[in-house]
């Protein structure tokens, strides 16, 4: 995890970000869950020596860890109390493209409805999750995008979900209310795995989208409050 101090180009108010580095194929509950944990103790002021290991905790920061992983248990089991559309849950079982393109047309959800979702695929079905993040060249949009991608696993099935958002403090007033695309291709659209994730390294920026089925992303905010 990257932590970031930045500052509102228009308010100029300061803020700190934390921006997950790319991983593959990890437990996507555990993943989550040591970002959030990491998150709060950093936070909460656990000095940069002991969570590193260079110095034994402090009787404070075993409190502060404490207080992390119980929050952290609070919230896996809100998560794991949200109804999941039952579409999405058909998506893992249906292994043709025409299918899945009907799942997932007019579906419209929220982030925290996503990591429902892929935390229920780990635990139900055993897919595993991947993450990569890719920026744009700032000459080809007025502000800095960035490609965010994950990808699920069970297996030889795989089910690719990316979006695209305003880099770091680059974000919109209105941004936390607005709805963007969430891009959709599997194993079952003809392409190997490996070709999507080198396509995407070496094309971010040409990557024609018009033709790929979508699902609406509600109030997506930014790329720290992604599923």
């Amino acid at each position: 995890m990257i932590q970031h101090l930045l500052t509102h180009k228009k308010t100029n108010k300061k803020f700190v970000v934390f921006e997950d580095r790319d991983f593959e194929m990890k437990n996507p509950i555990e993943q989550y869950g040591n970002k959030i944990i990491i998150k709060q103790m950093i936070l909460n002021g656990i000095p940069k020596e002991e969570m590193t290991g260079e110095k034994e905790f402090t009787a404070m920061s075993k409190e502060i860890f404490k207080n992390a992983f119980n929050d952290w248990l609070e919230l896996k089991g809100e998560f794991q109390a949200i109804k999941i559309p039952e579409n999405l849950i058909q998506l893992l079982k249906t292994e043709t493209k025409e299918h899945q393109e009907m799942l997932i047309k007019g579906l419209a959800v929220t982030p925290e409805v996503l990591t429902a979702f892929i935390f229920m695929a780990y635990h139900k079905f055993g897919y595993t999750l991947s993450q990569y993040t890719f920026k744009f060249p700032k000459r080809f949009f007025e502000t800095t995008k960035m490609l965010h991608v994950k990808i699920i696993d069970c297996k030889m099935h795989w089910h690719c979900f990316f979006t695209i958002f305003n880099s770091l403090g680059e974000e919109t007033s209105s941004q936390y209310e607005k709805e963007e695309h969430l891009y959709y291709m599997s194993s079952a659209f003809g392409i190997h795995r490996t070709e999507v994730i080198q396509q995407i390294k070496s094309n971010a920026s040409k990557l024609k989208l018009d033709h790929l089925p979508y699902i609406t992303l509600k109030h997506y905010g930014h790329s720290y409050q992604m599923f």
